[in-house]
């Protein structure tokens, strides 16, 4: 089994290599941690292929370059970040030998406690410190040919007990002469090389042929337990799922300024992330699963990033199917709600278009309205189908630039059947349906029932099936039917008096919500154009300064302070608005749910009675004047907790309220939902 995989695994390095440039870099940096300063020499071999030029791309901060080519100087044109080094017509039918030397400075300032999480390396692309380094494949701080498939050699030395981490396998580790070598092998082509340098505490397990591990900043052997463990049931799961793990190692590495990364074969996870209780759980196989999807089986970015969608749907979504049925359906349901939230008719794209994340906007559609595409396409094939599919895929395109359009064939092959509407409608179509029940009636004929009625579409028309539940008594009668065009009707036939009609029951189908079955929630917030924030009387500095990190932390696009008792009311009508404090207008909040009521100094929720300094709360209502925006409510603790506390609210978007003692998050729950649409009641 392991020798067949490796030749497998020989021929797909073959084909991706067959695609571009073959090159072969052998790299030896150093990093110079008190000056920010990187040297470096790419020796780099290259087979041609009957290019008379070579085209890279090295980082404006590069500086002192010098070419070589077979060991001769060589004239090279720079501008910018691209570099071209011409060949003779000797050179350009052969394989031959490049190096660059070069050195830079490498200094993007480090965010230490960010308010805003939406981008996860907050624009840092190389940075050279004391702390640490952080070095991303985009920053180009080594030089990458163009239309290249590369493997490496890395030897990186630095300061006495600074250990490099990055992609493939160690070749081990050594400190002489107060320097840390430290080597790697990157047999596999892989699309950019990213590099982390600090003082890690190792440890390391091997689980068959491949290696896990763990770099943290602090020997904390109950953590590095824990993530090994953890990592090793997860690289079992989607071997089984998938096929065998494509690489040496996975390590989970920490860094030393926040991000959340996932590499070829590791992940890099700032300090407070990586601690969170729950990542275990949840962005670890998530970051895992890219190995397969992204890492191992690459996207072909400019016609659409398909890697975020997957490893969601094999990842998030499905260790919600494994935990029960309805946690699966929840996790569908909030997929909806955040759709109908953040992505508007006026910032919508397709599907197809998705590159990266790096707002709430390109995360919902990337990730949970693609994971909702496999959802539906998994139906639509089958669950033999589906899975197999994905294993083909896997097996055939391992490191190879995967389009939309080679999953397409992929389903098509398994499913025996074009698929090309559901592509065209999911993928390259923005948007999605919005449908409703209409003209439902009840006729009692015979002994029977008769149930008719119509599914009508609001325009762009889509073509899906839809599962209708009737319950009657206590029977539940089920219909898959085809819904396409402006109208579909349907019918039941029943033996008992029809009680409840639901469409779409499981949350099976990508839709676009009504807004009544959308809570408020603090999502509505972080897609508002327009926000005011009324600053309450009496509040701390340090509590107006929450409010300032609050309003960053959710990503306000355009915001404004005022004091709440110098608002105009022509004003409130204009912006949502977002109190902080106890307001002295209760007006202000007269739409809050009967489960949540203020005082002057507590107020109440659920039945309970909050009056410490200590007691905070985050809720979102509906506007008091206006149907279309949102009013929320930010109880703020006391000062020494006040900033921590708004720094985390951005993390709960789905929520329309929540609890904290201190700084602890003690509650969180969605205000009741009014009605659906697509809910017809005989019981009321």
């Amino acid at each position: 089994m392991v020798f067949l995989y490796v030749l497998t695994l020989m021929f797909c390095v073959s084909d991706a290599f067959a695609a571009g440039l073959r090159v072969e870099h052998a790299l030896e940096v150093e990093v110079l941690p008190g000056e920010k300063k990187l040297t470096a020499v790419d020796h780099m071999e290259i087979a041609a292929n009957g290019n008379s030029v070579l085209f890279f791309q090295l980082s404006e901060h590069a500086d002192g370059i010098s070419v070589e080519v077979n060991g001769k100087k060589c004239e090279f044109r720079r501008n910018g970040k691209a570099l071209t080094v011409p060949l003779n017509a000797a050179e350009k039918n052969s394989t031959f030998k490049v190096t660059i030397r070069y050195y830079g400075i490498f200094d993007d300032p480090v965010p230490r406690l960010p308010a805003n999480m939406d981008n996860p390396g907050f624009g840092v692309s190389a940075t050279i410190s004391e702390q640490g380094c952080f070095l991303l494949a985009g920053s180009f701080w080594y030089p990458e040919l163009s239309d290249s498939r590369a493997v490496y050699s890395l030897k990186v030395r630095a300061p006495a007990g600074m250990v490099a981490v990055t992609a493939g396998q160690s070749l081990g580790r050594k400190t002489e002469n107060g320097k840390t070598v430290s080597e790697w092998k990157i047999n596999y082509p892989i699309e950019g090389l990213s590099l982390s340098i600090s003082r890690f505490f190792i440890r390391e397990k091997q689980v068959g042929a491949i290696t896990v591990a763990t770099y943290l900043l602090s020997d904390d052997p109950n953590l590095s337990a824990s993530y090994i463990s953890a990592t090793e049931e997860y690289i079992l799961l989607y071997t089984r799922l998938f096929g065998p793990y494509p690489f040496d190692k996975f390590a989970v590495v920490e860094n030393f300024f926040p991000t959340g990364f996932g590499f070829p074969s590791y992940t890099l996870l700032g300090s407070t992330v990586l601690r969170l209780p729950f990542i275990i759980d949840t962005s670890l196989g998530h970051e895992i699963a890219h190995c397969w999807w992204g890492n191992g089986v690459y996207a072909e970015y400019d016609q659409g990033n398909w890697s975020e969608a997957l490893t969601t749907y094999v990842a998030d979504y499905y260790y919600k199917e494994q935990k029960s049925e309805s946690a699966a359906r929840e996790y569908r349901l909030q997929i909806l709600r955040n759709y109908a939230t953040l992505v508007k008719p006026q910032n919508d794209f397709s599907l197809g278009r998705f590159i990266s994340r790096h707002d709430p906007v390109t995360k919902t559609i990337g990730y949970d309205k693609g994971a909702m595409v496999f959802h539906m396409l998994r139906q639509n094939v089958g669950e033999a189908a589906f899975w197999d599919s994905l294993q083909d895929i896997y097996r055939q395109r391992l490191f190879q630039k995967t389009s939309w359009s080679d999953l397409q064939k992929a389903f098509e092959n398994r499913a025996q059947r074009s698929l090309q509407p559901f592509f065209d409608q999911w993928v390259v179509q923005k948007g999605a349906p919005c449908f409703y029940l209409d003209n439902v009636s009840a006729v009692h004929l015979a002994g029977k029932w008769k149930i008719q009625g119509d599914i009508v579409q609001q325009k762009p028309h889509y073509n899906f099936n839809l599962k209708l539940l009737l319950e009657a008594n206590r029977q539940k009668i089920t219909k898959i039917i085809t819904v396409n065009g402006p109208s579909t009707p349907f019918e039941f036939i029943s033996a008992a008096a029809p009680q409840k009609l639901t469409l779409d029951p499981e949350h099976d189908v990508m839709r676009r919500l009504f807004e009544t079955e959308v809570p408020p929630s603090i999502n509505y917030l972080k897609s508002s154009q327009s926000v005011l924030l009324l600053l309450s009387e009496n509040l701390e500095p340090e509590q107006v300064q929450a409010a300032e990190l609050l309003a960053r932390g959710l990503g306000l696009k355009r915001y404004k302070f005022l004091p709440e008792k110098a608002v105009a009311p022509d004003q409130l009508n204009e912006h949502d608005i977002l109190i902080i404090g106890g307001p002295k207008r209760k007006e202000l909040v007269k739409h809050s749910p009967p489960q949540f009521t203020i005082e002057d100094t507590a107020f109440s929720l659920n039945g309970n009675l909050y009056n410490q300094p200590s007691d905070s709360f985050f809720g979102v209502f509906k506007h008091p004047y206006e149907e279309q925006r949102v009013a929320a409510l930010f109880w703020p603790p006391a000062a020494e907790y006040a900033g921590v506390v708004a720094r985390k609210i951005t993390h709960y978007g789905k929520y329309g309220y929540l609890l904290f003692h201190n700084d602890q998050n003690r509650a969180k729950g969605f205000w009741q939902v009014e009605a659906s649409p697509l809910v017809f009641r005989w019981d009321q």
